[in-house]
């Protein structure tokens, strides 16, 4: 018989069958590499596709939002003297329209622009809260009130009493009061403590998330 003739020996036999099995294993696992590798950007995709579609709503819902406070100040501009800041909106009634001197009872003129203003205050999303200011010069000895302060808290709270029978979220409104010790000019002057005489109602705006 020839060397050619003979059968492989066992070691050889075992030797090609671990190679065999060794590139199966190594063919196997690129396999699941690839596979896995796959499912991976798959998922990365659908996070990718969830991240752009929610920034878009969201851009979507503040041009909304900003579109509506612009026209919510427009229309509160024909009431009443706003001023816009970066997170309020303060709106100033004067208290000879609100007040007789030295009492907190709305007026009927008060009535009248608090009904008007309502509505608008009604959809504001955010907090509201009423500040009640006063002038520096001394309460009669015949007012119901110690103080400027007390004047400027029951005020303000005649206001919000008001504001939440005509419809306002009574857990997103509040009152204030800060008597003569906020005042927008010096009190130096009849037309200039006429100013500080006011009621202020602040729309604070819904932080951004």
């Amino acid at each position: 018989m020839s060397e050619f003739d003979q059968e492989p020996d066992e070691f050889s036999v075992h030797e090609e069958r671990e190679d065999l099995t060794q590139l199966w294993v190594i063919s196997y696992s690129d396999f699941m590499t690839i596979l896995m590798i796959f499912f991976l950007m798959l998922f990365a995709h659908r996070v990718w596709e969830k991240k752009v579609s929610w920034e878009e709503r969201r851009v979507q819902q503040l041009r909304a939002a900003q579109e509506a406070q612009s026209g919510m100040v427009q229309r509160l501009s024909k009431l009443a003297s706003v001023d816009v800041q970066a997170e309020r909106i303060d709106i100033q009634l004067p208290d000879a329209l609100l007040f007789g001197s030295g009492h907190a009872d709305l007026q009927e003129s008060a009535k009248t622009l608090l009904a008007k203003l309502g509505p608008e205050l009604n959809h504001f999303n955010g907090d509201i809260v009423v500040e009640g200011h006063t002038d520096d010069l001394p309460l009669s000895a015949h007012s119901p009130y110690k103080s400027n302060w007390e004047l400027s808290v029951a005020r303000a709270f005649s206001v919000i009493t008001y504001l939440t029978a005509q419809g306002a979220d009574p857990t997103k409104i509040s009152a204030r009061g800060y008597g003569p010790y906020r005042p927008r000019v010096p009190n130096l002057s009849a037309e200039n403590r006429e100013m500080n005489r006011r009621i202020e109602i602040v729309l604070l705006n819904q932080r951004k998330t």
